[in-house]
């Protein structure tokens, strides 16, 4: 990387990230040996090879770079140059192929490559350009742990907004369930009543017809008094005291309406007594009715706030469940990011050092292990049994 490297950084006109355009130009300078700023065409599809593009494509692309240029190219390509050519076949549909959240296996190789070109500065004494090469990594190595991690958050969002929504279509039904079914509760109940009523109504009159009809067939009951009149009345009569027995016929017709006044009067009184008893048995029968629509809609009504409470809180635990389950997975798959990304950038020497290490650990534990198991096996034979006195 030469000093005045933000002229290599045309962020406005690439579809390159800043750290991507600097990975570029670390790729870019590998084969640039003379610090020109330019390199070679035949180079052109080594680059393109080793950041994961087509190499068939790039006499295309060249060529599509210097018709839009509209000049001669003498076999060299600027940095510029370069990224138009990238930016031409990332917008020719190259797409993101880790869109999924995996690693990004462009940026692992320019991560690889960085690496090499810091090892490269290195090596040559160029301690500023390795420093600023090493920056560099550290700046993408974050950006694409960055990115995964984002990408991975990003799913585990849209998974916990596909399982809400899951869960509020399920409460919704619940709900529509619930109200068709006290819909035709209350419809049915309202049924109930309007039956008892007619059956009431007609009842009733069937009672006053039967009570007006049995007081009609009634034989009246008359007084002594009045009897003791028409009595008299009827002995005159017959003696042809007509004129006495009129007399005594006006006062017992007198007393006659009287007393008959009287029996109309209690028998209205029996009547309305007996009518309002019978009312008011309907009325009971109907007041059960109703409160017995009432106890067992109130039963209904508990029970769909208990089953909605259940329902609410077992999708909370399966949305805790998912959440914890969602946290240990990020946990691994960040920690899985990390390796990947600090692996990128290892030379294959290392990649196997581990794996040596790990048997020749394995290899002295084991005789470590035989030796003791040799020691315990002869002090195990020579070892007296337990004794019991007595």
């Amino acid at each position: 990387m030469s000093e005045n490297e933000d002229e290599y950084i045309p962020e406005e006109r690439t579809p390159f990230s800043r750290e991507e355009i600097n990975a570029l130009h670390g790729i870019f300078a590998l084969y640039d040996a003379d610090n020109s700023g330019y390199i070679q065409v035949e180079e052109l599809e080594n680059i393109f090879t080793k950041i994961g593009k087509n190499p068939d494509e790039a006499a295309a692309l060249l060529q599509e770079v210097d018709n839009r240029a509209g000049g001669e190219r003498d076999g060299q390509i600027s940095f510029d140059e370069f990224v138009d050519l990238l930016a031409l076949q990332k917008a020719a549909g190259d797409g993101d192929p880790n869109s999924d959240g995996g690693p990004d296996q462009k940026v692992l190789e320019f991560l690889r490559i960085l690496e090499e070109y810091r090892l490269k500065c290195e090596e040559e004494g160029d301690y500023l350009e390795a420093g600023r090469a090493n920056r560099q990594l550290g700046l993408l190595k974050a950006q694409e742990e960055k990115r995964q991690q984002k990408t991975i958050r990003a799913r585990q969002v849209a998974e916990r907004q596909d399982v809400q929504i899951a869960h509020n279509m399920q409460y919704n039904d619940f709900n529509a369930a619930w109200d068709k079914y006290m819909e035709e509760y209350d419809g049915m109940a309202q049924m109930y009543i309007q039956q008892m009523t007619e059956r009431h109504a007609v009842n009733l009159l069937e009672f006053q017809q039967g009570l007006q009809q049995e007081m009609r067939d009634r034989p009246p009951k008359w007084g002594r008094e009045l009897l003791e009149w028409r009595r008299r009345q009827h002995l005159m009569a017959r003696q042809k005291n007509y004129a006495e027995a009129q007399k005594i016929k006006k006062i017992a017709d007198q007393m006659e309406e009287r007393e008959r006044q009287a029996m109309q009067q209690s028998n209205a009184a029996v009547f309305a007594r007996k009518e309002a008893k019978f009312r008011q048995q309907q009325q009971a029968e109907l007041q059960a009715l109703l409160k017995r629509i009432d106890a067992r809609r109130k039963e209904h009504v508990k029970q769909r706030a208990v089953d909605s409470k259940r329902l609410l809180q077992r999708n909370r635990n399966v949305q805790a469940v998912l959440e914890s389950k969602q946290n240990v997975e990020c946990n691994r798959l960040f920690a899985e990011v990390k390796k990947t990304i600090h692996r990128s950038t290892l030379p294959p020497s290392k990649l196997d050092q581990p794996m040596a290490y790990s048997q020749s650990k394995k290899s002295t534990r084991r005789q470590g292990n035989e030796a003791k198991d040799s020691t315990i096996d002869s002090g195990f034979l020579h070892q007296e049994g337990p004794t019991f006195d007595g």
